[in-house]
């Protein structure tokens, strides 16, 4: 069992499922949660989160919630399932609304409402026992630089980094939110951002697969066909195993096929936190 943090956001998320696919243009039918919007457990933070709580691992939580309701019943939220909200900051004003759309075939859409810019408190510095065994920054908070260079295992962030200098160890990707130059040369432009210290450059295309850059070479995995319920959190739930692998001293190509396996688990669960999803924890294969 390892003790991971993982910084980013914790959120109500309120699905809203289509009856058909999104099209300009288009009339469609939407199916709320209990029939009133009302929320699930979401957020980057919360979804990695559960994923290595649910392979038995000790996870804290470092986020931001508003002191509202909403605020208030997703910390009781995320309290309920079994991660520490030691570092979970509060700040006035009210929460964001998000919204997911979710397709027939279980792609989704996500979209925030009447969203203003919220300058987000700096993550105090960590305590002189601090001793995390991994690190997984969602969501590049001022102050995640200190927990970062305080961890004594491997750090994987998600890009676009944002404000978040490193150090680093692996940025994961989606190549939806990479522009040409990124993809052109995609180690290159993540040590641009996080600096030397990056090992590994992790690019994904869903079902499609993952592509790992090291600058010099290439590593590829593919997940194995699965149903897709709701695709929502299976970025984040793909990044917790990549990290829960390198933490118990996986190679990149082993990292890479473990993490496509917890993705998988993911996409089949009606869920943004994989609450109710089995992620087995890395095993070496035997030799």
């Amino acid at each position: 069992m390892a003790d991971f943090l993982v910084i980013g956001a914790l959120a109500l998320d309120r699905p809203v499922r289509l009856s058909g696919p999104l099209e300009s243009g288009g009339r469609l039918l939407g199916k709320s949660l209990e029939g009133a919007l009302a929320g699930r457990l979401g957020g980057g933070a919360a979804n990695a989160g559960v994923a290595l709580a649910r392979a038995g691992h000790q996870v804290a939580v470092g986020g931001v919630l508003a002191t509202d309701a909403d605020g208030d019943a997703c910390l009781a939220l995320v309290r309920a399932a079994g991660l520490d909200t030691r570092h979970v900051l509060r700040r006035d004003g009210a929460s964001r609304t998000t919204l997911i759309l979710i397709e027939p075939g279980g792609e989704r859409l996500v979209l925030g409402l009447d969203v203003e810019p919220v300058k987000p408190p700096t993550l105090p510095p960590p305590e002189s026992d601090a001793a995390f065994d991994g690190l997984y920054v969602r969501a590049p908070y001022p102050g995640a630089e200190a927990w970062a260079a305080a961890c004594q295992g491997p750090v994987v962030a998600h890009w676009p980094a944002g404000g978040f200098a490193g150090p680093c160890d692996v940025l994961v990707a989606s190549m939806d939110d990479c522009d040409a130059a990124t993809l052109a040369d995609p180690f290159a432009a993540g040590r641009a951002q996080v600096g030397e210290r990056l090992s590994w450059m992790v690019l994904t295309r869903g079902g499609h697969g993952v592509t790992a850059h090291d600058g010099r070479r290439i590593l590829r995995a593919t997940p194995r066909p699965a149903t897709v319920v709701d695709a929502t959190g299976a970025g984040d739930c793909f990044a917790a195993g990549l990290l829960e692998a390198l933490t118990a001293g996986a190679d990149m190509q082993a990292a890479l096929a473990h993490a496509c396996a917890w993705g998988t688990v993911a996409v089949g669960l009606d869920a943004s936190a994989p609450l109710d999803g089995s992620f087995p924890a890395f095993r070496p294969a035997a030799s």
